[in-house]
């Protein structure tokens, strides 16, 4: 395969991972959402909040940015909201405490706060969304033990444990420049899972099914995420959509998901195609033309010559020819260019000017 290693990185880099920047600022908004539900909570004078579970791709590392052009779309972060057991009431009216405070405290939604099967939503103006899961937790003889509000039932889960799962798994893929390789891989997949869904309108795996089907399928190739990508996608191109995903032995897919898996595996086929092109006698351009399809992003098209560059380039060449102090590879090469007499007209020329500046006028020799 065409070695196209260096130009994914810089990919995903650039525009896949999420900067500092905006590390930061998911930061600053769990902070910010979770003062407005304690504060809310206290205000509706409703239990407090026993702890929180970090979820999800920020607490897996593994947010990415949204699709190219798609203003609509933005990362998300998930908190797990955990009370005392005796605290909590029925799924449906826990999970109602936690919308009633963030409604009551919140601002600059697009919506307001929805409660969802399991969890409540929030829609920022600005495109961002969190999730908040409402648990909660019991103490036994092993330590605590949580379950999560989903729909009608309070239904035993352990996100801290899933987490620490995929932190295993990750730990087990080679490292580069102090990044793992199935991290990668994941952020990669969740990216194309968005792009694609985006580009066809239509729903495709999402978060933790999104993840552990990348987990699956993984292939290992150290130092080459290009050809890590392809084989990759190449194991989801040859599954069912019916067969389900497992994470940490659970089964996190369910009827729903089967659709947007199986759209997952028919662009899983279609990128195979393309990358496999890469195979045969091609260059970089063959290379820029497959991934831009792949990840559908103008980071893979031609590069532009800047014009100002260009015309420099230009007038330095001339510059250098007219002065005698072209190099004579570049010499040569403009002269092949030119008639017989015409060469050796501009060869006399350079010689006499390098004769009469002596031997030190060579600024190709130094």
């Amino acid at each position: 395969m065409y070695d196209f290693s260096k130009q994914v990185r810089k990919f995903h880099e650039d525009h896949v991972r999420l900067t500092s920047g905006e590390q930061s600022d998911m930061r600053s908004r769990r902070e910010r959402n979770l003062k407005r539900i304690e504060d809310g909570l206290e205000e509706l004078d409703k239990p407090k909040v026993a702890e929180t579970i970090n979820q999800g791709g920020y607490a897996q590392r593994t947010m990415t940015q949204p699709p190219e052009n798609d203003v609509d779309s933005r990362y998300d972060i998930d908190l797990g909201i955990v009370f005392e057991q005796d605290d909590a009431k029925t799924p449906r009216t826990t999970r109602d405490w936690v919308r009633q405070a963030i409604a009551r405290k919140g601002s600059g939604f697009k919506n307001d706060p929805v409660t969802k099967k399991k969890c409540v939503r929030v829609v920022y103006s600005n495109g961002y969304q969190c999730d908040f899961p409402v648990f909660r937790r019991r103490w036994t003889e092993v330590g605590y033990r949580y379950e999560l509000s989903s729909g009608d039932e309070w239904v035993a889960s352990d996100p801290a444990a899933m987490n620490e799962w995929i932190k295993n798994k990750v730990a087990l893929s080679p490292v580069t420049d102090g990044s793992y390789q199935l991290r990668r891989i994941i952020r990669y997949g969740k990216f194309y899972s968005k792009t694609h869904a985006h580009r066809l309108r239509a729903s495709f795996p999402g978060g933790l099914v999104a993840t552990a089907i990348f987990i699956e399928c993984y292939v290992e190739v150290d130092g080459r995420d290009d050809e890590a990508i392809r084989e990759t996608l190449r194991n989801i191109s040859l599954r069912s959509k019916y067969t389900p995903v497992y994470a940490n032995g659970d089964q996190v897919s369910d009827a729903k998901d089967e659709d947007r898996i199986g759209r997952l595996i028919d662009q899983a086929k279609a990128s195979v195609e393309e990358l496999d092109k890469l195979d045969g006698d091609v260059g970089e351009k063959e290379a820029r033309k497959a991934w831009r399809k792949v990840f559908v992003h103008s980071f893979f098209d031609e590069p532009k010559e800047d014009a100002s560059s260009a015309a420099k380039g230009a007038l330095e060449t001339k510059s250098a020819l007219s002065s005698g102090f072209a190099a004579p590879a570049l010499a040569s090469g403009i002269a092949a260019a030119l008639s017989d007499e015409a060469r050796a007209d501009r060869l006399r020329g350079a010689a006499e000017a390098r004769n009469s500046e002596g031997a030190t006028s060579k600024p190709w020799a130094k």
